[in-house]
């Protein structure tokens, strides 16, 4: 039988046992190669830190369309007529046509609910309307002195254009 071609002879126990440990230690040198290679090759510390910059930016993306809608919300609102009327008296104290507005003041001293700083600041002298005579008369006579005769004015407006041009 030693003499025949086609006839192998068995390998023995011992070789078949090395052969299977080296196949499983090849395998296993190969796994561990290829962990290493994608745990140094994938960039998990990059992923992870864009994955928490994209969580950021959709936080602010919710509230920049929670904005927006709030805003659309008050551009709706601000087209109704109503709204419109209720800005106009409140904040610019306009009336419609026939209508009177009246501004009442605190009296001394008190201090009107709702009514901020109004009736705190005092009023210039200039935004004060005269009510008696005795109040306009040295008003007539100071604007009287000012306008002497009709020369006299000519003279001032001719002036003035000389300086003017």
């Amino acid at each position: 039988m030693a003499g025949n071609p086609g006839f192998r002879a068995r390998p023995r126990r011992s070789d078949d046992v090395k052969s299977l440990r080296r196949a499983r230690a090849g395998l296993v040198g190969a796994v561990v190669l290829a962990i290493a290679i994608v745990a140094t090759g994938l960039p998990t510390a990059t992923i992870g830190r864009q994955r928490d910059a994209l969580a950021a930016v959709d936080r602010q993306l919710a509230t920049v369309e929670a904005h927006n809608a709030a805003i659309r919300s008050e551009i709706t609102s601000l087209r109704q007529r109503s709204t419109i009327e209720a800005i106009a008296r409140e904040d610019y104290g306009l009336v419609r046509p026939g209508q009177r507005s009246f501004v009442i003041l605190p009296g001394k001293g008190a201090h009107a609910v709702g009514a901020g700083t109004l009736g705190l600041e005092p009023i210039p002298a200039d935004d004060l309307v005269p009510t008696s005579v005795s109040a306009v008369a040295p008003l007539v006579a100071a604007a009287g002195a000012k306008s002497a005769s009709l020369w006299s004015r000519t003279l001032n407006e001719l002036e003035f254009w000389r300086w003017a041009m």
